[in-house]
């Protein structure tokens, strides 16, 4: 019975993070386009803003996956656990888009996923540091 309540918190944040990689994943194998065509702002825009929510998000399922998988390492370990694994993420996906038919991998995009992934870091930071100062602790469940 410990077992199986110690499983369930691991399972319940690590489903959706596996599902949200899947997500990633899958836009990530769709084919480009093989003619070329004029890049606008709108375009550049959006494409780059669905980097950085993809991660964004990323970070925060990894984030409380870690929580709950080590509960007895300190909050910054996590942290910087999370980060780091969300960063080499974003760098094995556009490894993998090298492959996919009229996609390639940028350097770019890397960056612009791990500033999703800093700036979901930055809020959580602020709002960890706004539940210290009140004496709250992090909650592991």
């Amino acid at each position: 019975m410990a077992t199986l309540t110690r499983l369930s918190p691991i399972f319940l944040r690590g489903l959706p993070l596996l599902m949200w990689m899947g997500v990633i994943f899958f836009f990530s194998s769709l084919p480009g386009s093989e003619h070329p065509y004029q890049v606008t702002l709108s375009y550049y825009v959006e494409r780059k803003g669905a980097h950085v929510v993809e991660y964004a998000v990323l970070m925060f399922l990894s984030l409380r996956f870690l929580l709950v998988t080590f509960p007895r390492e300190t909050f910054k370990k996590i942290f910087l656990l999370a980060v780091v694994f969300s960063i080499a993420y974003g760098a094995t996906d556009e490894l993998h888009q090298f492959f996919v038919l009229y996609r390639g991998a940028k350097v770019s995009d890397v960056l612009v996923d791990g500033f999703g992934v800093l700036l979901m870091g930055a809020f959580i930071w602020f709002i960890m540091g706004m539940r210290r100062k009140k004496g709250m602790t992090v909650d592991r469940r």
